[in-house]
């Protein structure tokens, strides 16, 4: 099984490459916003949790986050990849999903997208984002610079690790959609 992890600042572009590599190769796209999101709307107890952090524009901690996407990943034991969109965000969450594959015997970590793209164009894209899908943590300007400003001191330097070198694969966010899919897919066929 394939495991690609999609990451950078909010608003640089990883859900909709998810969406795309998912469609392209028959993966399965596990997004932490896109779970939380559900619950939140579903209202369920881990929904009313998981808003109270996310409507701060702070991360939903990682017992919570952890626990959620192991059991989202037992789902898919016959899955031929999984791309991981919003997770890990945290040095704790690398080793709490390492350790699950390792559990499961569903392998390790491939390839790691590291998306680059300069703060003012992450603002602008959550704002415009916020406006068309009226999320509330991409509607509020003192919401979305926090939730920079949350990466930046949380997330951003989690795969300076040497062991995790060999995987990350850099590329512009700031580049066409069509550029950095067809960038994406050529590395992932590379795997296959």
């Amino acid at each position: 099984m394939i495991h690609i992890i999609l990451f950078g600042p909010p608003g640089c572009g990883k859900g909709t490459q998810a969406k795309i590599i998912s469609n392209k190769f028959d993966f399965i796209h596990l997004s932490t916003g896109m779970i939380f999101r559900d619950h939140i709307t579903k209202k369920t107890n881990l929904g009313k949790l998981a808003s109270c952090y996310i409507n701060k524009g702070t991360l939903v901690p990682d017992i919570i986050t952890t626990n959620m996407l192991n059991i989202e990943i037992r789902k898919h034991f016959k899955a031929k990849g999984i791309i991981y969109d919003g997770y890990p965000r945290t040095k704790n969450q690398i080793f709490s999903l390492e350790k699950v594959l390792n559990k499961l015997c569903f392998g390790e970590i491939n390839i790691i997208f590291y998306f680059f793209i300069q703060k003012n164009l992450i603002i602008n894209r959550l704002l415009k984002r916020g406006k068309i899908s009226h999320r509330n943590d991409d509607t509020n300007i003192i919401t979305v610079q926090r939730r920079i400003k949350e990466y930046y001191k949380k997330t951003y330097l989690i795969w300076k690790n040497y062991k995790f070198k060999k995987n990350i694969i850099k590329l512009n966010a700031s580049l066409s959609i069509e550029k950095i899919s067809i960038f994406i897919e050529n590395k992932i066929s590379d795997l296959l």
